[in-house]
Parts: structure tokens; C-alpha cells; sequence
């Protein structure tokens, strides 16, 4: 398996049902590390060359995330601004990530209803237009819906399409 990273946001890991099973899942594989960024950065001063040198290391980058209002959670947007330098992501000839391989891998809250494919598509854009200009390979997204735990039905529905999850980017990240 490629070295695989995972940039894991979420304010509440601990009460999370779907990203907590997913990385956990995915953190028992060889070659695949998790950077809890609210864990590493409750301060959101992010070490810049640390995570630049993480990166480095990876040939998959999976950015992994509930979906707050339509975009990535606070810390993962910060985190972005600050690591995807000028002179080290793009700019001057430099792309030190060329052709590494990123995923957006996300959770809602809510039905598959309420996002129909075009807005999946919007919503995953920044992701997308951050490898495009950094000449790193877009793969796609995955996406899980309905990860609440609003009833007990809600949290076993919750758990079932987590494991799903998992299973998708194992395949993906073994394809690739």
C-alpha cells in the first residue's frame, strides 16, 4: 500500500460517529498515517514545515471531514492557507506535491436528498482546485450521508454507512 495521509478536522473526534470509525479504521492499515489537526493544533498554530514535511512523505493525501455549512471545518481551511505555501506547493517551478494523489473524503448529516451530484461537485471544488493548481492528481470523493445519531435506528444506519466508507477509499487508495 502507497503511504497514505490522512488530514483528519473535526472539532469533537470523540463524539464523532463516521470520522472517528473511519480514520480509526484506516489508521490499522500499513502505511497510513492520521494528523488529527484539532488534536495537533487546538491553538490553530499550525507548524507549517512539520505538516510540509508529512506531506512530502505521502503519495495519497486524504483530506477527511464532516461537512459544516457546505465547506471544510475551520482548522482545515487554516491549515490549507497556512501549509500550501507559495514556493512550496506552487509558484516559482516549485510543486514539491506534483502528482500526488488527493482524496476529499466527507461525512453530512443529512440525506443523500440534499445533495444531489452538482452540489457534491461545488462542494468538493476547493479540494479539487487546490491539487489542480498545486499539479497534484484530483482522484474524486467520497462521500457518506445520513452519519447522525439521532435515534438509535439513525447511529446503527450511521455505523453501517461508515463501514462502507472505509471500504470505498481501501479500494481507491489500493488502486491507485
Amino acid at each position: 500500500m502507497k503511504n497514505t495521509l490522512i488530514i483528519l478536522a473535526h472539532p469533537d473526534i470523540y463524539q464523532s460517529i463516521g470520522n472517528k470509525f473511519i480514520t480509526e479504521e484506516l489508521d490499522k492499515l500499513e502505511n497510513v498515517q492520521v494528523r488529527n489537526l484539532n488534536h495537533l493544533y487546538p491553538d490553530y498554530k499550525i507548524n507549517v514545515k512539520a505538516e510540509q514535511e508529512e506531506l512530502k512523505k505521502a503519495d495519497i493525501i486524504i483530506f477527511q471531514y464532516p461537512l459544516f455549512w457546505y465547506n471544510v471545518p475551520a482548522i482545515m481551511k487554516e491549515w490549507i492557507d497556512n501549509v500550501f505555501t507559495y514556493g512550496f506547493a506552487f509558484g516559482k517551478g516549485n510543486y514539491q506535491l506534483e502528482n500526488k494523489k488527493v482524496i476529499a473524503s466527507f461525512t453530512t448529516g443529512t440525506s443523500i436528498n440534499d445533495y444531489p451530484k452538482d452540489v457534491i461537485d461545488k462542494i468538493s471544488f476547493p479540494i479539487r482546485g487546490l491539487a489542480d493548481y498545486c499539479k497534484m492528481e484530483y482522484i474524486t470523493q467520497v462521500v457518506s450521508h445520513e452519519i447522525n445519531a439521532y435515534s438509535d435506528e439513525a447511529k446503527k444506519k450511521s455505523e453501517y454507512n461508515a463501514e462502507l466508507h472505509v471500504q470505498q477509499l481501501i479500494e481507491i487508495i489500493n488502486s491507485h
